[in-house]
């Protein structure tokens, strides 16, 4: 009998295999759901709706304005400002945390502010935030660069500090100077660390970006679903989180998927085996 090609590893793979197990959880998750709030008296509506209730909602918010607009308007509102903080954050961190591991004069007159700094949860800059900005668009974002921002330095300073010297000494050996060693050899090299940076970053900035829509927001995710408590509609708080956890899944994902075409050494070196 002649083998059907890939069966292997569409059935038993380590690539299908947790694809697998996470569909039998999430199964495993809404059925318990649809259980607890199907037989009466177990869960009050007011407390969990069922989830055929949120799935209604949803549908419903998708094509009827909601405290301003639809579903997809608040979720676009929301990319739009996250987006705006982690690419500022990436911006300025990246090169930061390069100088710090770079360059020791640097290192010694940054460290103590960034220290100093990084230690402020980015919800305590909402109040004076709004004092400069006002609850607009520009301090949502500002709270998500604050939140992005330190994962960048720090993981990308990790990444350059830890290149092994030999490979220092063997460029220039080879005739090249600080600028093509490090664009040459230390970034690459760096490189892994520095998207971990860039994956922390982003979830940081997606979760203190909700954070703030909560308090400061007119529009957004975190706001729809303060929204949905002012109108007391579980269902809307429901539809509003998982839409929050759905778009962070799949940011991460994306930027996962990046990460083995930019790096592809990096993940055929932690393949699982077969």
């Amino acid at each position: 009998m002649t083998a059907v090609p890939g069966a292997r590893r569409r059935v038993g793979s380590p690539v299908a295999q947790p694809a697998l197990y996470g569909a039998l959880a999430l199964a495993a998750l809404f059925a318990g759901w649809w259980l607890a709030t199907a037989i009466p008296g177990v869960v009050s509506q007011r407390v969990l709706p069922s989830p055929l209730d949120v799935v209604a909602r949803f549908f419903f918010l998708a094509v009827e304005p909601f405290s301003g607009t639809t579903l997809e308007g608040h979720a676009i509102a929301s990319l739009t400002r996250w987006l705006i903080g982690v690419l500022v954050a990436l911006g300025l961190g990246i090169p930061i945390g390069v100088l710090l591991a770079w360059l020791p004069p640097c290192r010694a007159a940054i460290t103590p502010i960034f220290e100093l700094l990084r230690y402020i949860p980015p919800f305590a800059w909402v109040p004076i935030a709004v004092l400069w900005f006002g609850a607009t668009t520009t301090t949502q974002a500002l709270i998500v660069f604050i939140a992005a921002f330190p994962a960048c330095v720090i993981n990308t300073q990790l990444g350059v500090s830890q290149v092994e010297p030999i490979l220092l000494r063997a460029a220039k050996t080879l005739g090249a100077g600080s600028w093509t060693t490090l664009r040459r050899v230390v970034l690459p090299v760096a490189a892994p660390s520095l998207f971990t940076g860039v994956r922390i970053a982003f979830g940081n900035g997606w979760m203190a970006l909700v954070g703030a829509e909560l308090v400061v927001g007119k529009q957004g995710l975190g706001f729809l679903i303060s929204q949905g408590q002012i109108n007391d509609s579980v269902a809307t708080i429901f539809v509003g989180m998982i839409a929050i956890g759905a778009l962070g899944a799949a940011i991460d994902v994306l930027l996962q998927r990046a990460q083995r075409v930019i790096l592809p050494w990096k993940t055929a070196s932690v393949r699982p085996l077969e």
